[in-house]
């Protein structure tokens, strides 16, 4: 029966391909190996004389099997990085433990200040003066700890060819880490110097405020405009 063109709506291919990465011999690195699927649609639903094709394509990445390289550079290193990385698990583990204990323990003070100003005086404590028994620098680290450990378990399990998850990873690695390095200026309030500083940064604090949301209205309208402009031309 002869094919007519004119009738064809759509037409899907799909196969898979499997590849392997090969190393430098001279890391003498494990393999990775790569299965694609792959769908090729033709779509003529349109009948403008044109067809259309779209390619999908989704990856799966895993260890290779019936490979065995022993006393391999790469397989010592991962094991060391994976000791470091639960090391890291722990400490953010008893940080995190140790910074909620601290916070229950002032919301649990902040409870017993207002019923004794309460009985004392006869006056309600006002919701600014409440606040002030929660320390900001223990949320800041319970928000660092909880990223850290979870961004390390996924780091873990991209070791092991479990995930390919980079992008999440990466974020929550990378904010953690920022955090950190915020969460180090507290450190500095001990030394009289860096407290003035330190101190007129929390008094300016509102204004910066409010002029960063001012002037955050011209920043998003140029990364909308960018985003608009250049966002065709680029995948992501």
């Amino acid at each position: 029966m002869p094919f007519q063109i004119s009738r064809l709506i759509q037409v899907e291919i799909s196969f898979k391909l499997k590849g392997i990465a090969l190393q430098t011999i001279h890391a003498r690195e494990l393999p990775d190996c790569y299965a694609f699927q792959n769908t090729i649609t033709f779509n003529n639903r349109a009948h403008s004389g044109k067809i259309k094709i779209y390619f999908d394509s989704d990856t799966d990445i895993q260890e290779c099997k019936d490979w065995h390289i022993f006393n391999s550079v790469l397989q010592k290193n991962t094991q060391y990085i994976l000791v470091f990385d639960g090391f890291v698990i722990l400490s953010c583990l008893a940080s995190l433990i140790l910074c909620t204990r601290s916070i229950v323990l002032a919301w649990r003070l902040q409870k017993r200040f207002v019923t004794f100003f309460l009985e004392k005086y006869k006056r309600h404590v006002c919701y600014a003066d409440r606040l002030e028994f929660l320390n900001g620098w223990y949320v800041l680290v319970i928000i660092s700890d909880v990223m850290t450990i979870i961004g390390s378990i996924l780091k873990m399990e991209i070791k092991a060819k479990n995930l390919t998850s980079y992008d999440v990873c990466s974020i929550l690695l990378g904010t953690s880490t920022l955090f950190v390095w915020v969460g180090v200026i507290r450190y500095l309030g001990y030394f009289q110097t860096y407290n003035v500083l330190i101190l007129t940064m929390q008094a300016s604090l509102p204004k910066v405020l409010r002029f960063c949301c001012c002037a955050g209205m011209i920043y998003l309208g140029y990364t909308f405009c960018g985003w608009i402009v250049l966002g065709p031309y680029h995948e992501k």
